[in-house]
């Protein structure tokens, strides 16, 4: 089995109370230490398959493009699946995954072909236990949208073990 990478937005340094929320509501992710946040590439290359220049052009690609600003402001679900937090505006963000998408071919978001899953903050599974259901989530997170957020930085990680995963490097967002 190959160890994953992901690329994503952490947002949990940035609004604690929703960070709170996301890992009450979502506690698999805590276990594999993936915080809040906005998955923009998963999965991206294997781990063993990694190289520097791999890394180095990502992090070209990402200096390319200017930090930006954005809210989750409501809460939605993919039916059946799980409740996440709605980035607005999104336009940004899902530019920053189609691209992505369009210069990683071999790396299809969420490894389906021809995908095109809009930006979102997972908060919830609605199959977890004790189930959540998306009213459940807006009652919990009433009074934290919206919340704001600035995209400085990209954030590569990595499986250290099966569904573990550690920062690699983090990936700032313009000529900072």
């Amino acid at each position: 089995m190959s160890l994953r990478t992901n690329v994503t937005l952490v947002l949990a340094g940035e609004n604690a109370e929703l960070a709170a929320a996301h890992d009450e509501l979502y506690p698999e992710p805590v276990a594999e230490q993936i915080p809040l946040s906005i998955t923009l590439l998963y999965p991206w290359i294997p781990v063993e398959r990694l190289t520097d220049a791999d890394v180095q052009g990502l992090a070209d690609f990402f200096a390319a493009r200017k930090p930006f600003t954005f809210e989750l402001t409501r809460v939605a679900e993919f039916p059946g699946a799980v409740v996440y937090g709605v980035p607005e505006p999104d336009e940004e963000p899902r530019d920053l995954m189609r691209s992505l998408w369009a210069r990683y071919t071999d790396s299809p978001p969420y490894g389906e072909h021809g995908g095109d899953p809009p930006p979102h903050a997972t908060l919830a599974r609605l199959d977890a236990q004790p189930p959540r259901t998306l009213e459940g989530v807006r009652e919990r997170v009433t009074g934290l949208l919206p919340a704001r957020f600035v995209a400085a930085e990209a954030t590569l990680m990595d499986e250290v073990e099966p569904n573990v995963w550690r920062v690699r490097k983090r990936l700032p967002l313009g000529n900072q």
